[in-house]
């Protein structure tokens, strides 16, 4: 396990570990098992720099927006990217060869634009509207279990998954992940999820899973599978649908 969180580290985020692990292609697939707890670390690193903001800041929503920032140079932005390059391929009215080369493009056009700034504003409003009754401490169990849902989001679209494009993509790491080892990514998540945010925790939680097979089918239908940026952009995509629901009222 310990290497398997070292591996996703030195892939998912920026921390600085220089430590070489064997079998790396390997443990990616039989890691999955461990891809919820690799978001609650995630999430426990950005709540830890919302408390600190917030405190320093003296200002829960400068705080909140501060460890979104946060999570940018702790990520290097890794999905964000690959929301905004899934956007521009697959809105692009393109056929399914010309959609892949765009996603492969590292410059960012319109639509991934639009992207990025419907992210960050469902990200943030939900909570400016609730933010009279919410406290720090249930705003710190949303950053942390934000991670979780991302991971597990993606997760759930490994299961007998089809690549899409170059077979040298990053995406291509997690093809054949056996269907326990997600069975038990998704059972550790509601766990947590329950554990943090109770049952309306979970009910978001449900909005994701019911999505991802809206998602997948709209992937398959436009490029015939997935790559590096459409299991990317589906963990953006399942924080932003997580949180408008869990604020939904």
């Amino acid at each position: 396990m310990i290497k398997t969180m070292i591996l996703y580290c030195q892939f998912f985020t920026r921390l600085p570990f220089s430590v070489e692990i064997n079998e790396a292609e390997l443990r990616f697939k039989k890691g999955i098992v461990w891809f919820s707890v690799f978001g609650l670390f995630i999430g426990l690193v950005d709540g830890l720099a919302f408390l600190l903001l917030s405190w320093l800041l003296d200002s829960l929503i400068l705080g909140w927006l501060g460890a979104l920032i946060f999570d940018v140079f702790l990520t290097g932005a890794f999905h964000m990217d690959g929301l905004a390059d899934m956007c521009d391929g697959l809105f692009s009215s393109r056929n399914k060869e010309r959609m892949l080369e765009i996603m492969k493009d590292s410059r960012v056009g319109t639509n991934g634009v639009l992207a990025l700034i419907f992210y960050y504003l469902l990200m943030f409003v939900p909570v400016i509207i609730h933010l009279d009754k919410t406290e720090q401490a249930y705003l710190f169990r949303v950053m942390v279990v934000l991670q979780i849902v991302g991971k597990s989001g993606i997760a759930l679209l490994f299961q007998n998954m089809r690549y899409a494009g170059h077979t040298n993509g990053l995406g291509r790491l997690f093809l054949g992940v056996a269907s326990w080892r997600i069975l038990i990514c998704q059972g550790l998540a509601v766990m947590m999820i329950y554990g943090l945010l109770g049952l309306k925790g979970i009910i978001a939680y449900l909005a994701v899973v019911f999505a991802s097979f809206g998602y997948r089918s709209l992937i398959y239908r436009k490029i015939d599978g997935m790559n590096g940026d459409t299991l990317g952009a589906f963990h953006c995509i399942s924080q932003m649908l997580f949180i408008v629901i869990l604020f939904r009222g």
